[in-house]
């Protein structure tokens, strides 16, 4: 095997090649800007016209002997991509890493025409969590004319303490602090100390222009917009421990924003469940206009790098969404979204390795958007989602831009009407649907399990994934597509979901099914799988994504039986990403079973330490073969079915 060893910063001339060209060649591995618990990888290429190379990840803790595998790259269809330039390449995210980390990462290029068998090497490092200043200059608050001089004369290590109480008014910074000494400002508790606009229209109660700012613990209210940070290219702003309440946006951005951490913050809208996009009430949509809420944002960013984590969201039209094309490496987990008029996550636009983990939504109306993906990929894994009235997963195209390279796996989806329900002019391209499991109701209002009500699904990889009720299953409509009766005939079909499982009323803890009626407001639940569910080690295992299953293969869904639910929403006070741990664990709160941070896999059954775990340094060891295998024939037979 050809062994190369390249720097981050190394620059590899790739071959030109005139025509069609099927032989791999790769240039040098880039890392996309890292996040507190993730990294992202891309390998430019040229050549593999015929797409038969693949590319293996594994990685682990600087100076330390065991490899952990990952998922392997995904091959970016640039070549389907429009509306964005899209360089052609591999990419993928390495996931549940600890903070402040430094890693090494291998790739295992293989493809062989041309006899490719190459392993390039890179390391990077994870963000720490933002900390205070190293030298702070304490400032004491107490009124309006005391926060608003504190403000205009902030400096690097600042920290303005509020004392409880309201201050009414709209408030600015413009100073900037330092990667070292931020400025924070900061409430003496956060139900205690509030900022009040009055209920001021067209207004923002903080206007934040400048990098390394935080704000915490205080409550913000009563105004059109809670916060903006309205200085394009911002870095490392910080809202940590905030409530939000009575806005049409809580937090906003500009254009090609770094690094912010956005966590545990509790954000409450104007709007109340079932008022949704569609809806004729005019006290939701006036005129009977619809749409007219779309845009009240719970959280919206922009830029690349952003970690919004452990937000309790309830009121707004797009509960968090990504508001600028071609980013990348923004990470979207924990969070806690109990209603939304339209979105519960919009990942639009998404350039690559965005990450939708372990978020919890209840009554959305489409849930999670990717409309369009620019070749991705961009994730979305172990989400659970409840009472959603339209499309769960939200593939469209934007003016005629499809989307390309959606990687849906692991999500547990309870649905009324059906079970999955995705409609759109234009076909989604390269996407990938595994490990789901999809719960409709005991009733079909119209026959059909599942609607693909696409032009086409040929480029998808569907398979791995639980389906409740029987009945039809449409894949594609007239003239390229098909309609199968049952889940039978679908399998017997032997083109879509032939590892798939049919699973009973009962696959759920409590006979949960889908909602006879989606415009009741339901509770917030974890969707754990019944004792015996047929749900149960049905999955196929994906590395660094299921490791610690706990019994002969993963389950299907967002939640590994015998492992505790994750923490959805707001953290207890102390637990950040420093020693929030991602491990299966049985009997302590807090935990999900998606690898502990950076380790690898700990799970306590029949695969303990994970999937693909190995001991000692040889290139080509560590790689999950069996699983790995799987996957990338998988990947060549789609791609020559094309």
């Amino acid at each position: 095997m050809k062994r190369i060893t390249l720097a981050v910063a190394c620059v590899v001339a790739m071959a030109s090649v005139a025509g069609a060209d099927n032989t791999l060649h790769v240039g040098a591995p880039v890392m996309d800007p890292p996040t507190l618990v993730a990294l992202g990888v891309q390998l430019p290429i040229t050549g593999d016209d015929n797409f038969t190379a693949t590319v293996a990840m594994r990685y682990r803790k600087m100076g330390t002997t065991d490899w952990h595998d990952a998922l392997p790259l995904v091959h970016v269809h640039a070549e389907a991509v429009t509306g964005l330039t899209v360089p052609t390449q591999f990419a993928g995210s390495i996931f549940d890493l600890a903070p402040d980390t430094a890693y090494e990462i291998e790739l295992h290029a293989v493809d062989t025409d041309g006899a490719v068998d190459t392993t390039l090497a890179i390391t990077a490092k994870t963000r720490a969590v933002p900390a205070d200043p190293q030298s702070p200059h304490p400032v004491a608050v107490t009124d309006v004319a005391t926060l608003s001089a504190a403000l205009s004369v902030a400096q690097a290590g600042d920290v303005i303490t509020l004392a409880d109480g309201t201050y009414a008014g709209a408030f600015a910074i413009n100073a900037s602090g330092t990667a070292i000494n931020p400025i924070v400002i900061r409430g003496t508790s956060r139900d205690g100390t509030i900022l009040d606009g009055g209920n001021c229209t067209g207004c923002n109660v903080i206007d934040a222009y400048g990098s390394f700012v935080h704000i915490e613990n205080l409550t913000i209210q009563h105004a059109s917009r809670a916060l903006r940070f309205q200085t394009a290219a911002a870095q490392a702003n910080v809202v940590r421990h905030v409530h939000i309440k009575d806005v049409t946006l809580g937090i906003g951005s500009r254009q090609d924003q770094k690094d912010f951490y956005l966590a545990d913050n509790l954000l409450e809208g104007r709007l109340v469940w079932p008022c949704v996009y569609t809806s004729d009430d005019p006290a939701c949509n006036a005129g009977g206009a619809h749409g007219l809420h779309a845009n009240d944002d719970g959280i919206h960013v922009e830029g690349t790098g952003h970690v919004i984590a452990h937000n309790t969201i309830s009121g707004f039209g797009d509960a968090m969404k990504t508001e600028q094309d071609g980013v990348t490496s923004v990470d979207f987990y924990g969070n806690d979204v109990l209603s939304a008029y339209d979105n519960g996550l919009e990942l639009d636009g998404s350039a690559r390795n965005t990450r939708a983990l372990r978020n919890r939504f209840t009554n959305t109306f489409a849930t999670l958007s990717f409309q369009p993906i620019f070749g991705g990929p961009a994730y979305a894994i172990r989400n659970v989602l409840v009472n959603v009235a339209d499309e769960q997963f939200k593939l469209h195209s934007r003016g005629g831009t499809p989307t390309v390279g959606a990687v849906i796996v692991h999500n547990t989806i309870v649905r009324g009407t059906r079970a999955l329900q995705c409609s759109a002019a234009v076909a989604p391209m390269y996407f990938t649907v595994e490990n789901n499991l999809f719960v409709g109701p005991t009733t079909l209002a119209d026959t059909h399990v599942v609607s693909w009500d696409l032009p086409s699904v040929s480029t998808g990889q569907l398979d791995y994934n639980g389906y409740y009720p029987d009945g039809a299953f449409e894949y594609g409509y007239s003239p390229a597509g098909v309609t199968y009766p049952s889940f039978a005939a679908l399998v017997a079909g032997g083109s879509f979901e032939t590892h798939s499982t049919l699973v009973t009323a009962a696959a759920l803890a409590g006979g949960l099914v889908g909602p006879a009626d989606w415009h009741t407001t339901l509770t917030a639940v974890n969707p754990t799988l019944a004792t015996g569910s047929p749900a149960i080690d049905r999955g196929i295992v994906l590395p660094n994504i299921d490791d610690g299953y706990q019994g002969a293969a993963p389950d299907l869904g967002a939640l590994e039986a015998g492992c505790d639910a994750p923490i959805y929403g707001v953290r207890p006070a102390g637990l950040d990403e420093s020693n929030e741990s991602f491990a299966c664990h049985s009997g302590n709160p807090g935990f999900s079973d998606a690898g502990v941070n950076g380790d690898g896999g700990t799970g306590s059954g029949t695969n303990p330490g994970g999937c693909c775990q190995t001991q000692g340094s040889a290139p080509d060891a560590g790689f999950c073969l069996i699983a790995f295998a799987a996957f990338a024939t998988r990947r060549r037979r789609q791609l020559r079915a094309r």
